[in-house]
């Protein structure tokens, strides 16, 4: 089931990217990273009808066309300083009066070289389709052109039609547009095909438009805001003329109240006027920069086989390998789609596939992150049973499980504790009652063993076994073992509830503790270990709890000499212990000293 966790961000991804939902992203992604700008023509300039303009001559609707026949006439007046194209992005759409139309007509014509601007209106159109069902299609409803006279003078006309995307965005322009049975190309092919005389540049005239690469951001055609080729500065000769000759002049608004103004992808927050977005497209096509943008189920194969590539990464090869070769893929990616961008113009996603990357790294993360939290806990579950809660969380933190085959000396103390009379006990109650009052010793054993920092090595029976300062090293830990003996003998009153009244006095713990040096580890077999202490300091601990009345916790002189500052104890003499063949000299510890 391990893949199911890696197949859930990769078909997220895809579902996202098939929705579309996140394609503001994608987009705005593809616009930081390719529509960076560059150089903008110094054949293309733009003259603007600008704020300066508006105010000298009045609001642009009170001009009459004369003006912008004066503007044309003053432009071609020389052949020396004369433009190649003039190309005005104005809409001259049906007669107004006939002095004024007629003069713009007459300079125009006598020009030769003027392009005009034409906009089609698109619509749905309902078609009766031959299943009896209506289906609609987005096409050229409406398309509007000079009035005739000006048409005819006109050395060419196209439509200055761009495509918004649904974030408001200029990124594609359209291509060639169809209206009733007639072909019309675009105002900057046109403009293009009379400059340089070839009507090449075949990926421009496509029904479905092509993506603008943007060289000028705003205001890099015009020139700096109040210093440009302003429509007034041009006409009054501020502007030297000769700087156009024999180049492209676009002449549009350049002023927001004459709302021609659009977001693109190379100006994000700086809006470009439509007569600069015309600009960027003339110069596409005199660089023949046919950008391609990788098809949409292209893209979906690429993120797809970028997941599952690093999905197999992150389940085959270790984390810190398969995350680190994750991140460099994703480098290596954007490094080699911006190149190959800038080599063969092709456009590849830049969201998604990094998403998809991201999104299986952080769920690989997480999946590890739970796994060794199930783990550790499992480990502390599984410890706290034997040492400290403390203890067993320092194994689970660090890893270091002292458990392994084989042992070795170290100094610590063994205490045995067992419950006096229990055999008669059990052999006058039911196994039910007998199993229950041992399994309440055995909370209280452990409980004093744990809670000073001990660990439970062993139950034999009725007796438990536990040592201080292994497997971990402990401070203090013959005081710790003394006080874990107290503690049970303190607690050993709660065994007693339950039992009838000649049994509460015989009943009690035993508990019996030594120090010295030990052989500690595990001794068993590769699949059959057991974690344990052996040696004369065990033996001796045991033989001092069979030493141990009911309630009692006896101690070697050991222990004694180590704790006796802080220990209040009763000198019990010299007592001869099976096994040995001295007699040792034996303690009870009876309390803390205040």
């Amino acid at each position: 089931m391990a893949w199911f966790w890696y197949a859930v961000p990769i078909m997220l991804t895809l579902l996202l990217q098939v929705s579309g939902v996140m394609n503001t992203a994608e987009n705005t992604l593809e616009d930081r990273f390719f529509q960076t700008g560059s150089r903008v023509s110094p054949e293309i300039y733009v003259i603007g009808i600008d704020e300066e303009s508006l105010a000298y001559y009045g609001a642009f609707h009170q001009w009459g066309r004369e003006k912008i026949a004066e503007m044309v006439r003053y432009l071609t007046r020389d052949e020396a300083s004369k433009p190649a194209v003039i190309a005005i992005d104005v809409g001259f759409y049906g007669q107004k009066e006939a002095d004024s139309d007629r003069e713009l007509t007459e300079a125009v014509r006598d020009a030769g070289n003027v392009v005009l601007v034409s906009a089609a209106a698109f619509g749905t159109v309902l078609r009766d389709e031959p299943n009896g069902t209506f289906s609609g299609k987005n096409q050229v409803i409406l398309f509007d052109e000079p009035f005739p006279a000006l048409k005819q003078a006109a050395r060419a006309i196209g439509h200055s039609n761009v495509q918004t995307d649904s974030d408001g965005f200029v990124r594609h322009a359209a291509g060639d547009l169809t209206f009733s049975g007639t072909n019309y190309p675009s105002f900057a092919y046109q403009i293009y095909a009379q400059y340089t005389g070839q009507r090449d540049r075949d990926f421009a005239r496509k029904d479905k438009g092509f993506y603008i690469r943007y060289a000028g951001k705003p205001h890099d055609y015009y020139g700096a805001v109040g210093a440009g080729c302003s429509f007034r500065k041009v006409l009054s000769g501020e502007y030297p003329s000769e700087a156009f000759a024999g180049n492209i002049v676009l002449i549009g608004a350049y002023a927001s109240g004459m709302q021609d103004q659009y977001f693109t992808s190379v100006s994000h927050g700086t809006p470009m006027y439509g007569v600069e977005i015309q600009a960027n497209i003339v110069q596409q096509l005199l660089d023949n920069a046919d950008v391609r943008e990788m098809a949409q189920d292209m893209r979906i194969f690429l993120t797809m086989a970028v997941g599952i590539l690093t999905g197999a990464f992150l389940i085959f090869l270790r984390t810190r390998i398969s995350i680190g070769l994750s991140v460099f893929g994703a480098v290596c990616y954007l490094l080699g789609i911006r190149i190959l961008y800038r080599e063969n113009l092709v456009i590849c996603p830049v969201f998604y596939v990094p998403l998809v990357v991201t999104m299986l790294v952080i769920g690989h993360i997480a999946v590890r992150y739970f796994a060794v939290y199930r783990e550790k806990k499992k480990m502390i579950a599984d410890y706290g049973r034997y040492l400290s809660p403390e203890i067993a969380a320092a194994i689970a933190d660090t890893g270091n499980v002292p458990f392994s085959l084989g042992g070795r000396k170290k100094d610590i103390a063994v205490l045995f504790v067992d419950i006096r009379n229990f055999t008669t006990l059990s052999e006058e109650f039911r196994p039910e009652k007998v199993v229950e009052m041992l399994n309440r010793y055995l909370g209280i054993t452990t409980d004093g063993i744990l809670r000073n920092k001990g660990t439970v090595d062993k139950f034999i029976g009725d007796a438990t076994m536990g040592l201080f300062n292994a497997p971990l090293d402990l401070e203090d830990y013959t005081y710790r073992a003394v006080c874990a003996g107290l503690y049970m003998a303190e607690q050993s009153g709660r065994l007693k509830n339950g039992l009838p009244d000649e049994m509460k006095g015989r009943v009690g713990f035993g508990i019996g503790i030594n120090c010295g040096e030990a052989i500690v580890g595990n001794i068993g077999t590769d699949f059959r270990m057991e974690y344990t202490a052996i040696g004369d300091t065990v033996n001796t601990a045991a033989r001092l709890e069979g030493q141990a009345g009911a309630g009692e916790v006896i101690i070697s002189r050991e222990v004694y000499d180590r704790v006796c500052s802080r220990i209040e104890c009763e000198d019990r003499g010299m007592v001869r212990l099976k096994g040995k063949t001295e007699a040792v000299h034996i303690y009870r510890a009876l309390r803390v000293k205040e």
